[in-house]
């Protein structure tokens, strides 16, 4: 691919890179500036794809509704799976066949299934653990439409949900009304992340929490669906527009035991952020 590469931008005086961007080999790139000469590339190619890719059209917000609704069908199906001495595989088995059927591309992160104590740890996935009675068990899909993702996160109990899970589900539920409220035109990043931290605030010292509320989501490739176009958390000082879209991943955990998540994908309004997803926000 470098041949016709460099044919297209030899007219260019000046080619922007993104150096952050997941497709973009160094090998190309040594290529291109052997043939074109390095002094034409500028590493501020990103931040101008930023800025056009944050906020979505009408075309986009399309897609990833399409998404959200396929997203919805892989999480009852894996959810009717739940039951003790079903691993956690199969629940994500049946959760992709129900995307894949319901239509959805090959997905840019594949669903993830987590039961138990192994909740407690993040970005742990299924690998044949069985579900045992009383589990909580945590759900994260999206379906993929023209590459664009609508994802959620769900968590199901294998029998009653303890108080204590149905308290951090309520703290959960709190830190997405704070966001939601906060996701205005004008409004910054971290005023967002500032006011699900005051939810936060009397857990802290209890549970493990990453640090980031919301991310973007659209267009995107495997292995990841977040767009990495802003971020909600502490010292974002970008401000929220009409049409950006958000993925609000609040994910509890407490370690070596078990977690609780749940989420959205929401749009920002001037009312402030509407959820494309249709999570019931229930154990």
């Amino acid at each position: 691919m470098i041949e016709p590469l460099a044919d297209m931008l030899a007219p260019f005086r000046s080619v922007g890179l993104d150096p952050f961007g997941a497709g973009l080999r160094y090998g190309v790139i040594r290529e291109l500036q052997a043939r074109l000469g390095a002094d034409r590339f500028r590493d501020d190619g990103g931040e101008l794809l930023d800025r056009v890719r944050i906020v979505k059209t009408p075309a986009e917000l399309d897609c990833l509704r399409r998404s959200a609704r396929i997203t919805a069908a892989g999480l009852r199906a894996a959810e009717a799976m739940i039951a003790p001495g079903v691993t956690d595989s199969e629940v994500a088995a049946e959760g992709s066949r129900a995307m894949l059927a319901a239509g959805s591309e090959f997905m840019s992160l594949q669903p993830i299934v987590a039961t138990g104590r192994r909740i407690g740890t993040i970005h742990v996935n299924h690998k044949r653990h069985p579900i045992e009675p009383g589990d909580p068990v945590f759900l994260e899909f999206g379906s993929a439409i023209q590459r664009y993702t609508a994802p959620m996160m769900s968590t199901a109990v294998a029998g009653r949900a303890s108080a204590d899970m149905q308290a951090l589900r309520d703290v959960c539920c709190e830190m997405f009304e704070a966001l939601c409220a906060t996701m205005r035109p004008g409004a910054s990043f971290d005023d967002a992340a500032r006011a699900a931290e005051t939810v936060l605030a009397p857990h802290v010292e209890r549970v493990f929490f990453s640090g980031v509320f919301g991310y973007t989501v659209g267009a995107q490739f495997p292995p990841s669906w977040v767009e990495g176009t802003g971020y909600i958390a502490r010292g974002q000082h970008a401000e929220f527009a009409p049409d950006m879209v958000f993925h609000l991943p609040l994910c509890l955990r407490l370690p070596g035991r078990w977690g609780i998540g749940l989420s959205d994908t929401v749009r920002v309004t001037s009312d402030g952020g509407a959820p494309l997803t249709n999570n019931d926000w229930q154990l």
